[in-house]
């Protein structure tokens, strides 16, 4: 078989028709009707919850919260929708304000601003943007986890009506994203986010990934509670990020509900596991600590010392905003555990380097195809690299023989794979890509 990535920059890829178990992605669904209409039934339909107009009419004022760039939320379109519920509802332009909920992630440039949320948003409303480490900016929530604290933006206290966009996909670390993740990690504390993080570790791969109600969803969904988040508006999308539906209402049970949609259409039914697996982690891929969206889904799809093909694009390298994660690698977990009990990495990171190290050290190894990552980087942080795919694929056939099964997912950080059970069997030829 002849597989070409997404990626413009690389080559198609000649996989062994004997070797290959199967070319897995999210259904390729396509939206039935405009997104406008999407989004306007999803908000004239509420789930658990009055409509944004009705709770508008007794707010002074609101917060409009948004993720930021390396999330797919399409916020530009959603925006005028939310706008005009609340232009019914009585709110005057000069009592909305935004907060870019970016958890410990970069701040985001006027230009990405403007793509994110639209030039005329940004141009009509104050656009502020969350910095989980500035304890002047944090206020308690009152709730107590883990002996820290909760904390969170303090301009959430200043606003009657706090309002979430997200959209609604599998995730490693939550079981799915939206819903309260604008609160828990958007706009939280740092110790906050590190705790939350440092939680899945207990309930890794195919523990949680996919699965709504777990215990990192429930300490989520108290933290938003809360903060007082009052009313969301999340998407679920296809791989080419368009709207496929929509939900609006309370921050549960709305949330709730977009995860069954999202699960019907990101559950990918999986034969076998796989002794090589090629996974693109494209759309979420601005760096490797990204790319491991793509690189758990691969995980769940592995067999014990499995070789994992790691291609994405990484502008920004292996970690763009923390240099502690190449500094330290992924290899020596012994040096990890030591960093992270002595206070010299924090929760987030230490959690981001033991997940990396259960994929490539413990479950097997990683080889790197990527436009960003340097050969040096990969090495020096406990992964393999190669020039192009197909020095990888060959490297890997090296490594497990000319007999190895090989599993490819596409677009990775998009999907849910769920391995061998009758329901798999029975849907896999409908899933499975010609």
């Amino acid at each position: 078989m002849l597989y070409e990535f997404p990626y413009k920059w690389l080559e198609a890829l000649e996989i062994p028709d004997r070797n290959l178990v199967g070319v897995y992605e999210a259904k390729n669904v396509k939206p039935e009707e405009p997104p406008a209409s999407i989004v306007k039934r999803a908000l004239e339909n509420p789930i658990g919850s009055e409509k944004l107009e009705l709770l508008a009419n007794k707010a002074e004022n609101v917060l409009i919260l948004s993720d930021d760039n390396t999330r797919y939320t399409p916020a530009q379109l959603l925006i005028p929708h939310i706008l005009e519920r609340l232009k019914r509802g009585g709110v005057a332009d000069d009592r909305i304000a935004f907060l870019i909920a970016k958890g410990t992630h970069r701040k985001m440039s006027r230009e990405e601003l403007c793509t994110k949320l639209g030039t005329e948003t940004t141009e009509r409303f104050p656009v502020f943007q969350h910095h989980s480490g500035n304890a002047d900016m944090l206020t308690p929530v009152g709730h107590r986890f883990k002996g820290i604290d909760f904390r969170v933006n303090r301009m959430l206290s200043d606003f009657d009506l706090v309002i979430g966009m997200g959209t609604i996909i599998p995730h490693c670390i939550k079981g799915y994203s939206g819903g309260g993740n604008i609160i828990l990690p958007g706009v939280s504390s740092t110790d906050a986010i590190g705790t939350m993080h440092w939680l899945n570790l207990d309930y890794f791969g195919e523990k949680i990934l996919g699965v709504r109600d777990n215990p990192v969803r429930e300490l989520i969904d108290t933290v938003a509670r809360k903060a007082g988040l009052g009313f969301i508006l999340n998407t679920i999308v296809n791989n080419d990020t368009e709207i496929l539906d929509a939900v609006s209402g309370d921050p549960v049970e709305a949330h709730r509900k977009g995860a069954e949609i999202a699960s019907k259409v990101y559950t990918v039914p999986v034969t076998e596991k796989g002794d090589i697996v090629i996974f693109d982690a494209f759309q979420n891929d601005l760096d490797f600590w990204q790319s491991t969206k793509g690189l758990i889904p691969a995980y769940v799809c592995m067999k014990e010392n499995a070789v994992v093909i790691d291609v994405a694009d990484c502008p920004e390298g292996i970690c763009h905003n923390i240099p502690e994660v190449e500094a330290n690698g992924f290899t020596d977990l012994d040096r990890i555990m030591e960093l992270h009990n002595s206070g010299s990495l924090h929760p987030v990171v230490s959690h981001n380097l033991i997940s990396v190290h259960r994929v490539v050290t413990e479950r097997g190894r990683c080889i790197m195809v990527s436009r960003g990552i340097t050969k040096d980087s990969a090495e020096s942080t406990g992964l393999m690299y190669a020039a192009d795919v197909k020095d990888a694929l060959g490297k890997a056939f090296s490594m497990k023989g000319p007999d190895a099964r090989v599993i490819v997912l596409r677009h990775a950080g998009n999907i849910r794979p769920l391995i061998g059970t009758p329901e798999t069997e029975q849907q896999h030829s409908s899933s499975k890509c010609p």
